[in-house]
């Protein structure tokens, strides 16, 4: 499918035949007759006097150019979903995978009113030498020849590759599709096959995780889960629902967005406060993971959250972490997240919060080992979500930064935390600071300070996602890292 974002205007520019046209003349010189609305179809001719009485005749007429560029701005196969690699120095696109693409379609953006043949939404054969795609620019005379194929190139050996960061799309008008913020609403995100879930508590929706697509409404099957939302390493989601004290708390779990969630384990929350509203996972919940959910308090000394260790795919009796050397309990409006480091209990957790509005590095007993500061402009800001994800021999945590007011910071940040000792200074200035977003400001006014960030690494290893989202700023946002040694 042709996703060209000028697709149509071609069609504008038929029907705009006539335009209103002024000039800037100099002092006492005039134009006869005067200038107003034109048809540019048509020579408009005019004298032009000016202050000596001299004169000279000239035309006015339309001359649309049409376009000479006929790139392959971003190329996404459905299903799998996979973002081509453009090299346009020498014009290939490299899926890179070991799936099948045997017979698979695609989507594509083009330059403005280009064209491509044949049509990528045919299914197609990307294995071996793959297809040749000719892009014919809107002058229909320049043109491309692009080859397009399943690689599998080398890797760098540590790490995602400088350089190969790129925000492959963003929706900042999220309320057109539907999803409009309010006040107590949860955002959460997950990620599944070619499938990204935007949760707003109980409402969730799909969007395609390689183009951004909005694919509508997810269909929970009937399960109520008002409360966060996660996935795991292995595309598995997670379901929450909103608990308060002595009310049951569970977590579902499905394959895929297609899959009905069955309940994962319950717990009747004795905590003396809230829970739900942040959840989160790693490891593969169909094997050995460590589940996560913070307790809301204003106690203002400690603060806690509930593991859940699962080995072979059965979870353990809940366990109770209190975290020391925090300062400032987080809040119960859900300003909270804390993350482990893997599926090991005995590895470290990563957890940030409102208002202390940093990233701590705490032990298996809480304890916090590691921090970084607020950022500069950040100290308006809600530092209320967390995720950890392993690439390529690396080890990345991210926050992302919501505001309560509309002069706070609207970024995510990326950290290498696979060295704690350098997890030090501020978030902005750290040592272990890998990667800061482009910004999207709230349009109006900030009503709820409720955000979510998701990283997920490709099963074959070669490209990292970051998404996150934030309910005052009204945006969706994707970037894609490699480790391709190019």
């Amino acid at each position: 499918r042709d996703r060209s974002p000028s697709r149509g205007l071609g069609d504008v520019y038929k029907r705009q035949t006539q335009m209103r046209v002024t000039a800037n003349l100099d002092d006492n010189c005039f134009i006869t007759p005067m200038l107003g609305v034109l048809d540019l179809t048509k020579e408009n001719w005019f004298t032009l006097t000016r202050v000596d009485g001299s004169k000279r005749n000239f035309c006015v007429t339309g001359n649309i150019k049409k376009s000479d560029k006929c790139e392959i701005i971003s190329f996404a196969t459905d299903e799998p979903a996979i973002q081509g690699v453009i090299d346009n120095d020498r014009n290939t696109i490299s899926l890179i995978t070991v799936d099948d693409l045997s017979s698979v379609t695609a989507q594509v953006i083009l330059s403005p009113h280009a064209t491509i043949s044949p049509d990528p939404a045919v299914a197609a054969n990307y294995e071996g030498e793959g297809v040749k795609f000719t892009v014919t620019a809107h002058d229909g005379v320049t043109k491309r020849v692009y080859s397009v194929s399943k690689e599998i190139p080398p890797k760098i050996k540590y790490g995602w590759r400088a350089g190969s960061e790129t925000e492959v799309w963003q929706n900042v008008s999220l309320d057109k599709l539907g999803i409009v913020n309010a006040g107590g609403k949860i955002y959460s995100l997950a990620a599944s096959g070619n499938k990204l879930v935007l949760s707003t508590g109980a409402d969730k929706f799909l969007f395609n995780r390689a183009t951004g697509d909005f694919l509508g409404t997810h269909d929970m099957k009937g399960v109520a889960a008002d409360g966060g939302m996660t996935s795991d390493d292995a595309g598995n989601i997670l379901y929450a629902n909103l608990a308060n004290p002595n009310a049951e708390f569970k977590v579902y779990a499905a394959a895929s967005t297609d899959e009905m969630p069955a309940e994962l384990l319950s717990y009747t929350n004795a905590t003396g406060a809230s829970m739900g509203k942040h959840i989160s996972v790693q490891g593969n919940v169909k094997g050995d993971a460590i589940v996560t959910a913070v307790i809301y308090t204003w106690n203002g000394a400690v603060c806690k959250f509930l593991r859940w260790v699962i080995t072979g795919g059965v979870p353990a009796k809940p366990q109770m972490i209190s975290v020391t050397g925090a300062t400032a309990g987080w809040n119960g409006n859900g300003h909270a997240d804390v993350e482990a480091y893997s599926a090991n209990p005995d590895d470290p957790y990563f957890l940030a919060y409102y208002s202390a509005n940093a990233l701590y590095r705490v032990d298996a007993t809480g304890a916090v080992t590691h921090k970084i500061a607020t950022a500069t402009w950040g100290a308006n800001s809600n530092y209320n979500c967390v995720d950890v994800c392993t690439f390529n021999n690396a080890k990345y945590a991210a926050i992302y930064e919501g505001a309560h007011f509309t002069y706070g910071e609207f970024k995510a940040y990326m950290f290498d935390v696979t060295t704690p000792d350098q997890m030090t200074g501020a978030c902005d200035t750290s040592p272990s600071k890998v990667f800061v977003s482009n910004e999207y400001k709230p349009a109006g006014a900030v009503v709820n300070a409720a955000g979510d960030v998701l990283m997920t690494a490709s099963a074959d290893g070669y490209k990292m996602n970051l998404y996150y989202t934030d309910a005052n700023t009204n945006a969706l946002v994707a970037w894609e890292f490699d480790c391709i040694d190019k």
